[in-house]
């Protein structure tokens, strides 16, 4: 018994020595290695697994990226996630290893925000372009519309102005309606309302942005819903496409304060601007003209030329400081963030503020309820030239070269216009006096505030129910004053004037989701149903004084005589929704959905809409028969179709009778006029929603271990019962045209999105490239033969079935008549017609009947015009090249368009030879005898042949390639950050970047990127696009920026 005893405790004490030697051998060359992994933005990467190369031991970072292991001296660590390559280093002589992990993954397994919640790009079946925050993270942009123009498919984003805060055209897969083609914006889950134009003055009105106030280093995502199958969900609001932009959110994990802010210049380039006659040549081109007041202008011929546009165009500095706070524990998550930019226009009365504050934050209570809200607060305030400076540069341009800006004996300091100072049958306005704010002045403010809240309860696993509220209220304040002075100085008044304006608009929309998400086998099941109500109330208060007592005092009060008014409007709409998603087997998708939306802006009959939409997709990859390919990893090919609406056709009541009370009627023997109510706007009960009908193939792939990315689509759009004007005979006592729902546009293209991303050695790489293709065409006018529409006074724009939507419409050329003999050879030479002149184009005629016959009959007519062109682009496109190389990155962005044209009329003012205006370059080619030119006609004043009549002579291709954006940075590495600053710093980064570099274009103009001007119907845009007025050309900027992150 004893020696069993002894032999147990032997055998114990045996074990237990063996076990402390080897465990003491093991601690003797284990130690410990810790660190930080990070992503390619210097961000801390969770949930990154840490093992031992050969051993199963492992471990994970924490929400920061940090993480603490226990590894023998010649270890080797390996480092993976989901979505990143994989790194190896060894742990010899190492007790801390830091590590960048490199993105290796498509992206067709990024999350993008749909429609009412998210969805896998991988699972999509609709077409949905997609930017988040680490394709615009590191770049200054000053405003959100600049991350989008050529950095997605099917999105053509345009600028209507240099000017700083000028409003922006965002056009998704073409021009679909004569009215508002702005896309849906929702921001945060609420859909936005475009803010109605301040017009304090006729002709210097802004637009609401409905990006204005949003700060872009707010942004988290932005996610573009183009074909109807993805924007259907959203209903009588989305027949021009939906964006959903979604702002940063608190994450689990150590609090950081960031900022982000840059300083710089702005200027237009030489190259931009116009070379115009000096006092020699312009006096020569008024002698040759026959100026019947050339004696007058001949006496400043010894005057020095005066160059207006440099004087106009001056570089000018802007600033962005943004500043934000981030955090959170695992219930509850903030995220605080304020900014300020201010950026001075390159010509005078040209100026933009923004000032901005958003507070997100979420709440997780117990298991089931979870609540959080957005707060946006900004105000943006924006100075722009006044009536009387509009285009102040372009305008300057035609003033006569010796005419002087300043006069000290004058008690303004400023040179008048006047016969005394510029000459008889000159032209001279003093811009600099007209844009000094002193005497005139135009400012605009609006402040918005966006409001969303929200709460969610999942009782049981895979049900959710979402309860959201959001408002926003607009306030605009705008003002016009111009001080009592000399109408010499070109300000157009006698007397002081002041105008103010404030529009208030208040949009409330409550949307209630019910979200049920399953797995039953193979079969995945999401379904989604909801209702949604949204409220908007218009108010507007205008007040007119003039002759102020006292001009310092700047109130309507002081005024001598004044006048208001006021107006008011509102609407509403309510829908219901659902939408189904099914996958079989992660390999076959089918998406339906569909919503029923009800609408006070038409009349009961046709007051509700239904808006159906299914697609289907198939994920080849996932197939038995391509999972061992090494070429693809991801491929899908998918289809769908759709419709969507558009409830903002004419007025708000177009189906009631709209008085007026501005009509006067003749009364009594003395038919004095009496002010009284009549009917102006015809009534269309039958008026219904625009519909937009489309149709997508698509495929999605990505090929050679996910290096590589594409997307190609095909789209059919088709906008039916789009919105037309009737004009209406006078007899029928109604002043504005009837509105009809009689036309139908087609838009149809490819899209096409490549991008390559690979490292070789320590430089990575990325290169991307989109394009796209539109053909716009007009099916059907309702019977209507043609629209007619123009600017600046002249017909200049037709639409007719068949062709793009408001093409240009006038008279081709053929050269010049270079003698007489070429005059009595042509028999449709107008009777006025002399050498040197231009040669017009017959074409038509018509026979016995009345008819067009289509052949020339000996005459230039108004039925000889034709179409001269479209200012509707067949593609746009955009390249980028971004590449990394140790603590350095670059990247270089080329934006561009092609296939339209543009009318210039600029050109045409300062071609036109028969004015006292100076005059362009150009005309010292003008003919001058036989043989000299044949395409710039003779100087003549009284111009009988009319040789400036609507004609090719002034279009032009509107084709550019921009050079949108050149950066260079560099980011100080964490090791020396953490060793300098103990921890405190996270990160810091420097760069410099130039926007707008240069843009290659055979366009003469200030900026080939023109997209509208005012129609003669009801200000229809698209009717009457693509014409150069002169406005303020896009600016070179260069900017110096720093951001910095502190834990």
């Amino acid at each position: 018994m004893n020696e069993k005893i002894s032999l147990k405790v032997f055998q114990v004490l045996l074990l237990s020595g063996m076990l402390l030697f080897f465990t003491t051998d093991i601690f003797s060359q284990n130690k410990k290695v810790s660190g930080k992994v990070v992503d390619e933005a210097g961000n801390g990467v969770p949930n990154v697994t840490v093992t031992v190369k050969g051993s199963k031991d492992a471990t994970q970072t924490d929400a920061n990226g940090d993480y603490t292991f226990n590894a023998t001296e010649n270890a080797v660590l390996v480092f993976s996630s989901v979505g990143f390559a994989s790194n190896e280093v060894k742990t010899k002589g190492k007790n801390s290893v830091n590590i960048t992990l490199s993105s290796q993954v498509s992206k067709l397994n990024e999350v993008v925000v749909v429609g009412y919640g998210t969805q896998r790009k991988v699972d999509l079946t609709g077409s949905v372009s997609s930017i988040s925050k680490k394709d615009f993270v590191d770049k200054p942009f000053t405003s959100p519309d600049q991350i989008l123009a050529g950095r997605v498919t099917g999105v053509n984003i345009a600028n209507r102005s240099g000017d700083p805060g000028a409003p922006i055209d965002v056009r998704i897969r073409g021009v679909g309606t004569i009215g508002n083609n702005q896309p849906l914006w929702v921001i945060d889950g609420v859909p936005t309302v475009q803010t109605t134009n301040i017009s304090v003055n006729t002709s210097s009105s802004t637009e609401s942005n409905p990006l204005a106030g949003i700060n872009p280093s707010d942004i988290e995502s932005i996610d573009i819903l183009k074909d109807a199958s993805a924007s259907a969900i959203y209903g009588a609001r989305a027949a021009n496409g939906v964006i959903i932009v979604t702002t940063k959110r608190g994450k689990e994990g150590r609090t950081t304060l960031t900022y982000d802010g840059y300083a710089g210049t702005s200027y237009v380039s030489a190259n931009k601007i116009i070379d115009v006659l000096d006092v020699s040549q312009y006096i020569k081109v008024q002698e040759d003209a026959g100026n019947p007041e050339i004696a007058s202008i001949r006496a400043f011929s010894e005057k020095p030329f005066v160059n207006w546009q440099k004087t106009l165009l001056r570089s000018k500095p802007l600033t962005n400081h943004n500043m934000s706070i981030s955090g959170g524990t695992k219930n509850f998550s903030f995220n605080i963030s304020g900014g300020y930019l201010a950026q001075q226009g390159n010509e005078p009365s040209q100026d933009f503020k923004r000032g901005s504050l958003r507070a997100n934050s979420d709440l997780k209570v117990g298991k089931y309820l979870k609540f959080g809200e957005s707060v946006l607060l900004s105000s943006v305030n924006r100075l722009v030239q006044s009536e009387e400076g509009r285009f102040a540069a372009f305008g300057s341009a035609h003033n006569a070269p010796y005419y002087a800006i300043y006069d000290d004996k004058d008690p303004f300091g400023y040179n008048p216009s006047s016969n005394a100072t510029r000459g008889v049958g000159a032209t001279g306005v003093n811009y600099v006096f007209s844009t000094n704010t002193k005497y005139t002045e135009t400012r605009v403010v609006t402040r918005k505030a966006l409001a969303t809240a929200y709460g969610e309860l999942e009782p049981i696993a895979g049900l959710k129910y979402r309860l959201q509220v959001g408002a926003e209220y607009n306030v605009g304040d705008g003002f016009f004053f111009q001080e009592n002075v000399p109408i010499d100085y070109g300000t157009g008044t006698h007397g002081s004037l002041l105008v103010q304006e404030r529009p208030i608009e208040l949009t409330t929309t409550i949307t209630h989701t019910l979200t049920y998400k399953k797995t039953v086998g193979k079969s995945d099941f999401t379904v989604l149903v909801g209702e949604e109500e949204t409220n908007f109330q218009y108010s507007k208060l205008r007040i007119q004084g003039r002759d102020l007592v006292n001009s310092s005092i700047r109130l309507a009060s002081v005024a001598a005589s004044s006048a208001s008014a006021n107006e008011a409007d509102q609407w509403a709409i309510r829908g219901v929704l659902a939408r189904l998603f099914y996958a079989y087997d992660d390999k076959y998708l089918l998406t339906f959905s569909t919503r029923r939306d009800e609408s006070s802006r038409f009349s009961s009959a046709n007051r509700s809409g239904i808006f159906p939409s299914f697609s289907v997709g198939w994920k080849l990859s996932n197939e038995n028969f391509m999972k061992d390919s090494k070429l693809i990893n991801d491929m899908k090919i998918r289809g769908s179709w759709g419709q969507s609406g558009n409830q903002f056709t004419g007025n708000n009541f177009s189906y009631i009778s709209t008085l007026a009370t501005t009509i006067y009627y003749p009364i009594g023997n003395t038919q004095t006029p009496v002010r009284g109510l009549a009917p102006i706007l015809f009534a269309n009960s039958n008026l219904k929603w625009e519909t937009n009908e489309q149709t997508d193939f698509g495929l999605d792939a990505s090929l050679l271990g996910h290096k590589i990315d594409i997307t190609v689509d095909y789209y059919n759009k088709k906008s039916k019962n789009v919105l037309l004007s009737l004009p209406l005979p006078y007899v029928s006592g109604y002043f504005l045209p009837a509105d009809a729902n009689l036309g139908s546009i087609q838009n149809s293209g490819i899209e096409l999105s490549v991008n390559y991303r690979n490292k070789v050695g320590g430089l990575q790489y990325n290169i991307g490239g989109n394009i796209t293709t539109v053909k716009n065409r007009v099916l059907s006018l309702g019977g209507i033969p043609e629209i007619i529409t123009g600017t600046g006074g002249a017909q200049t724009h037709r639409t007719t079935v068949g062709e793009p939507l408001g093409y240009f419409y006038g008279y081709k050329t053929n050269g010049l008549y270079q003698n007489a003999g070429d005059i009595a050879k042509d028999p449709s030479a107008s009777p006025d017609a002399a050498p040197g002149d231009i040669r017009f184009v017959d074409v038509n005629g018509r026979g016995a009947d009345g008819k067009l016959t289509g052949k020339p009959d000996g005459k230039i007519t108004a039925d000889d015009q034709v179409k001269l062109g479209s200012s509707i682009p067949t593609f746009y496109y955009g390249f980028n090249l971004s590449v990394k190389y140790d603590n350095f990155d670059a990247e270089i962005f080329l934006q561009g368009v092609g296939g339209n044209q543009v009318y210039n009329a600029a050109r045409a003012g300062l071609e036109s030879m028969n004015s006292g205006s100076n005059q362009s370059v150009s005309v010292l080619k003008r003919w001058s005898g036989e043989g000299t030119s044949n395409s710039m006609p003779r100087a003549t004043w009284n111009d009988l042949n009319n040789n400036n009549r609507y004609s090719d002579r002034w279009i032009e291709s509107g084709a550019f390639m921009r050079i949108k954006t050149i950066q260079l940075g560099y980011t100080i590495p964490k090791a020396r950050l953490q060793s300098v600053t103990h921890d405190i710093v996270a990160g810091s980064r420097f760069y410099i970047s130039v926007q707008n570099l240069t843009t290659f274009t055979k366009y003469r103009g200030y900026d080939p990127e023109v997209t509208r001007a005012q129609s003669f119907q009801k200000g229809e845009f698209p009717l009457a696009n693509g014409v150069d007025g002169g406005g303020s050309p896009q600016p070179t900027i260069v900017q110096l920026g720093w951001q910095i992150s502190f834990n």
